[in-house]
Formats: structure tokens, sequence, C-alpha cells
């Protein structure tokens, strides 16, 4: 009995926890990967879903088992009951510390129950009848011997449209997804009192030992009335625009069913083929303008650049040449089209077939059907309205991106420079560059918000920027509102702002910054306040990272800036909890599920299964004070990978946020920043 009792003590360990937490986030790292390979092998990535997620063992070479993700969850489960039971402090003030583990307890039971229920249906409806019902058959009866019946209005069963698809048959078909889950509702469970003890615990535990904040009331009420006015349930791709006559830049112009300004088309379109928006000294839309009226000269201009040397031996094009004009092109139409049916996945064969994509665009603008105008005659001119025509045209010239990164670039380097000379006027024009950059944020923010109709927060542009505005908003308040404030902690957040400055401005930036988005992105509510809870937990993640830094170059023990670090991480893990559920309760209505294990998705909980396991060891005085510094360091790098670093993959629902310059860009900072952790690791001791 007393063996027993001691074992059990054991799975109720932090160190245990803490071991469970690094076997969660290896499965999900090696998950990831084998997505990506089912996927370049010609493999649906939810063969690797289902092998990795959805059993309780993983087979290696056929016959090693080794614990799959429902394993884990088991055990996880065992770990909280038992740690509830054993180890967990008892009385009212923790309270709220019961009411979260009890919610995740309630989630890891709740789930493994939920994946033995839960069924899938393929639907099918002839499309053209029109008084046709949909035949519903489970998803392994592929020749649909067996009808399921599915009520749409039992609780239980969720349907989704998945599209029409042609020529089945001879016949057009409706093709439908429903999935039987009566436990859909634990997640949303889970996070009702997850929350609820989150806010509990802060309301008795720790918001009674501080001091009330001086302005809290005023930092809040900005945020309500952004939340309050956001058009919700616009979409991009449905926003007004204004129409014109002439090929003026505000002139509307019709590409692909969307009305667009002249001057946004043509940035768009010398940005795909150059990754500029401007020539020489001929803006965008100068250019399309040569290529209408002036073709013979247009097709001599430096337009296409080309970004592998190997294609331009290939193609026989000038090597000393980045830029090559259609004129050197034109003539190798059919080898860049045959190169282009290749289904292999080299590199080269890739950037011929951009090269190739972008002749074909070129052309079709040489010959205007790649665009037409919108005349005031036409019935699409009254649904448009001029003011956010011309004020998308403002925003591409006010460069709202560039003068941030400039401005907060110097606040920085005036921070470094008071680390020498102390002065307090020199700090104070440092922090106003600050605020400068935050109301230049804000501003470029509420101009998007105008001109798109919808919550800007549905690219990583827009992220990007949303969380380089809070690192300053944070350092703007805390210059107001601290009186103690840490003076060198200014220099590493205006850094990592003008870092995600850059990033955004150089990197991410498209040449039409209001290009429709994706038709996943198009959703409610659910989706802005996702965005905006991933961006502040993004946010607190990276700050905690940088304090720590400065933690380890300062040696701080146990001070208030030792305490901001623990803070800030406490932060960003909540609010990445938040934004994750939030993004599972948008997912569920766009796409009939809440977690499906996209690359995404795991990238979000791998942020989350770091911060845990970097409070569990801290908690259980498993790692030193330093240690636990160290550990936050890299909290940068892990938020990072996890943000950019599984766009590049290009897999899954959200691989939206592909940008292959991100790659390098990305491994410079990755280095940069090891090197400097281990630099304070070594020296610093």
């Amino acid at each position: 009995m007393g063996r027993c009792v001691v074992t059990l003590k054991k799975l109720a360990s932090l160190k245990f926890t803490a071991l469970l937490l690094v076997a969660f986030m290896l499965l999900t790292f090696w998950g990831v990967l084998a997505q990506v390979n089912a996927e370049s092998a010609g493999v649906p990535a939810a063969v690797a879903v289902d092998r990795f997620f959805g059993s309780f063992f993983i087979l290696i070479l056929g016959v090693i088992p080794l614990p799959a993700f429902k394993t884990l969850v088991v055990l996880a489960a065992l770990n909280v009951a038992l740690s509830m039971f054993f180890r967990m402090p008892r009385g009212f003030r923790n309270i709220g510390l019961w009411l979260m583990h009890l919610a995740l307890l309630f989630l890891l039971v709740g789930g493994i129950a939920e994946s033995g229920i839960k069924r899938e249906y393929n639907g099918y409806r002839d499309a053209s009848t029109v008084n046709e019902t949909v035949s519903f058959f489970a998803v392994d009866d592929s020749l649909r011997v067996t009808p399921v019946a599915v009520d749409e209005r039992d609780y239980a069963y969720s349907v989704h449209y998945q599209g029409r698809v042609d020529g089945v048959m001879g016949k057009s078909v409706d093709l439908y997804k429903a999935t039987y889950d009566p436990l859909r509702f634990v997640p949303y469970a889970f996070m009702v009192l997850f929350l609820l003890g989150a806010v509990i615990h802060y309301a008795v535990k720790v918001r009674c030992k501080l001091a009330p904040p001086k302005g809290g009331k005023l930092l809040i009420l900005p945020f309500a009335v952004l939340l309050a006015v956001l058009p919700m349930d616009a979409h991009a791709s449905e926003r007004a625009i204004p129409i014109w006559e002439a090929l003026h830049p505000d002139t509307p112009v019709m590409v692909e069913s969307s009305v667009r300004p002249f001057d946004s088309f043509a940035r768009g379109f010398l940005d795909d083929l150059s990754g500029r928006v401007k020539y020489k000294k001929l803006a965008a839309t100068d250019v399309v303008r040569q290529i209408l009226v002036a073709p013979e000269t247009a097709r001599n201009y430096d337009l296409f650049k080309v970004l592998r040397s190997d294609v331009s031996v290939i193609l026989r094009l000038p090597l000393e040449k980045r830029y090559v004009s259609y004129a050197n092109l034109a003539p190798l139409k059919d080898i860049l089209r045959l190169y282009a049916t290749r289904s292999d996945r080299h590199p080269a064969t890739a950037e011929i077939r951009r090269l190739y994509a972008n002749v074909l665009l070129y052309e079709s603008v040489a010959d205007r059907s790649a665009f037409s105008i919108v005349s005031r005659n036409s019935l699409t001119y009254s649904e448009f309205s001029p003011r956010r025509l011309k004020a998308e045209v403002l925003f591409h010239g006010l460069n709202f991106a560039l003068v941030a990164f400039v401005i907060a670039l110097l606040a920085c380097l005036l921070s470094s420079f008071n680390v020498v000379f102390r002065s307090l006027r020199l700090d104070a024009f440092a922090n106003a560059l600050c605020m400068a950059t935050a109301i230049i944020l804000s501003v470029m923010f509420a101009l998007r918000t105008y001109i798109a109709a919808r919550p800007p927060m549905s690219s990583l542009y827009e992220i990007v920027m949303l969380v380089a505005l809070m690192l300053m908003v944070f350092e703007s308040g805390a210059f107001v509102f601290c009186k103690r404030r840490t003076y060198t902690l200014m220099i590493p957040i205006t850094l990592m702002a003008s870092v995600l400055l850059f990033f955004a401005k150089f990197v991410l930036e498209p040449g039409d910054t209001f290009q429709p988005i994706p038709t996943v992105l198009n959703s409610s509510v659910f989706l802005t306040f996702h965005v905006f809870s991933i961006a502040l937990g993004f946010a607190g993640m990276i700050l905690s990272g940088v304090v720590s830094h400065l933690v380890l170059y300062r040696r701080s023990r146990m001070t208030p800036l030792f305490s901001l670090m623990y803070g800030t991480l406490v932060f960003g893990m909540v609010f990445t909890v938040l934004g994750t559920l939030l993004g599972g309760i948008w997912a569920d209505f766009a796409w009939g599920r809440f977690w499906g294990f996209d690359p995404k998705e795991c990238g979000a909980l791998f942020v989350i299964l770091w911060a845990l396991l970097s409070l569990h060891l801290w908690a259980g005085k498993i790692i030193s004070q330093r240690g636990f510094a160290l550990m936050n360091a890299l909290n940068v790098i892990v938020t990072f990978l996890c943000w950019f670093g599984v766009n590049l993959l290009g897999v899954g629902l959200h691989s939206y946020g592909f940008q292959q310059s991100s790659v390098v860009w990305l491994t410079a900072f990755v280095a940069i920043d090891l090197v400097a952790i281990g630099a304070l690791a070594i020296l610093r001791k």
C-alpha cells in the first residue's frame, strides 16, 4: 500500500508534469513534420494527423510502439487528478487555481471520450435537381452502399457545405461534411471554466497583493471603444470601393470580379513581377500606362526578377542581370510553358513556373484582359464610396510602416545613447518617439479599418504590426505610469518593435496591401477577438523574452525586473490560451471542427506548452532563477518559429502566410539571438 501511494505521488509531481510537457512538445513538433512529409509525398496530411494525434501508439518500423497523443492525454489527465489530490494547496484563496485545473481535467477526459464517440459522414446532392435531398454516407463507405440518417436539427449533428464538383457521371454534385459529436460542448465548457478560474485566481490571490494601477481604466477604455465600433461581420472581398472614369491612381478597375483602385492594382502587378512598387523613377501606375500606350518601349523595361542563377543558365539569360525584360522572356515562352507543366518539386522548376505566370500576367495587362475600367454609367458605380478609394491611395502614399520603423529605430538608438548620458531629457525625447510610433500605427489601423470595412487583423502583415504597436504601447505606458521603471528596458523593447516593423515593411508588405483576403479568413467577430488575443499573447511572450535578456545581462535575481519577466510570461501564456480557444470557436463555425492539429494550431499549442513547461519547472524549483531566465530568453525564438516558421511549411488551412523571403530573415534573427543568449549565458554568470 505504501509503495502504491509513493508511486501515485511521483505521478502527481511537477517533475512528471514537466516530462509530459516535453513529450507533448516533441510529439507536436514530430507530428507537424510528418504532415509536411505526407503532403510532399502526395499523401493527405490527415494520414499523419491520425497517426500522431488520433491514436494511442505510434509504431516505429512497424513493430516498436511509442506513446502517441491520446496516451499522453491519458497520462496528463492522471497527473492533473493526482496533483489535485496530493499536491495542490487547499483553501479559499486557491479556488481559482483549483477551477483552472478542474477545467483542464474536464478537457482531457472529455477530449478522449469525444474522440471515441465522434463520427464523420460525407454528403452528396445532385445540383441539377432543386428538391434533391442530401444523402449522407460513412467516410469509409466510398461506394455509398449504406445511407446514414443525419438530422440537422439535432444538436449532436453539424453540417457544412464543402463546394461543388462538376463532371461526376455527367452531373454536378454538391459536397457536404456532417459530424456527429454530442460532446462538442467540451472545449467551450473548458474555456468558460478555465477563464473563470483565471479571473478568480487573479482577483483573490494576485490582485489583492497589488496596489490599484493609476490610469488603468483609461488604458482599457480605448480598446473597449475600438472593439465596439469595428464592423465585425464585414469581409474584405465584399468591401465597397468607389469609381472614376480615367486612369488616375484612384480610378476603379475591375479585377477578377473585384473592383480595385488602379493604383492598388498597378502596385500589386509590379510587385508580383519584380518585388518592387517602382521601376527606376516610374511609379507602378506609370509602368502600367506605358505597357498600355507604349508597348514597344515597355517591353524593354527590366521588370521581371529572376531569383535563381541556375534558372538564368537554363534559359540562357544574362547572368549578370537579376532583372530581365519581357523582350528577353518572350522568345522563351514555349520553354517556360514546357517547364511549367512539369510536376516535380525542384526549386528551379518552381521559379520557372513563377516566371511563366508573370509573363502571362504581363500579356494580360498589355491586352487589357487583366482589368477593365469601371465607368460612371455602369451599374457597379452606385455600390462604391469615392472617399474610400481616395483613402486607399492616400494610405499607400503615406507609407505608415516605413515611417513607424524609422521612428522606432531612432527611439532605440536614443535610448541606447542614454545608457551613457543618463539624461532625463533624452529619455523623455526617446519615449516621445515611442508614443509617436504608437500614434502612427494606431492611425494606420484606424485608416485600414475604414478602407477595408473590416477589422485589420486578417493577414500576417497586419498582425506583426499589431504586436509592434502593443510593444510600443507598453513602453509608453511604463513611461507615463511607472515612476520606478527600468530605463534600460526600453532598448530591447524598441529594438524588438523595430525588428517587427522592418520585417513587416521589407518582407511581408505586398505591393497591394488591400488585396482581398483568403476565403478561409472571411468570418465574424470570433476571428477578430481570436487574432487580437493571440497578438496580445505573442506580445507578452516576446516581451517576457526581451526582459529575460536584460535579467541575464544585469544578473537581476528576484528583483522587480525578474517579477516583470515572470508576469509577462504568465500574461502571454493566458492570452495565447484565450486566443487559441477563440480560434477554435472560429474554426468550429467556419470549418465544422474546433481543433484539427493543423500545423498553425500546433504552433500555438507549442507556444503554450513551452510557457507551461517554464512555469512548472520554476514552480517546482526544478530549475534555478538563472535557468528560468535562460528558458525565458528563448521565448522570442520559440514564438517567432511557431508564428512565422510554420507558415514556411506551406501545409494546412493556415498556410496563407507563406513568404519565401521570410526564410533568410527568420534564420538570421534566430542565429543572432542564439548567439546573444549564448554570450549572456557564458559571460554573465
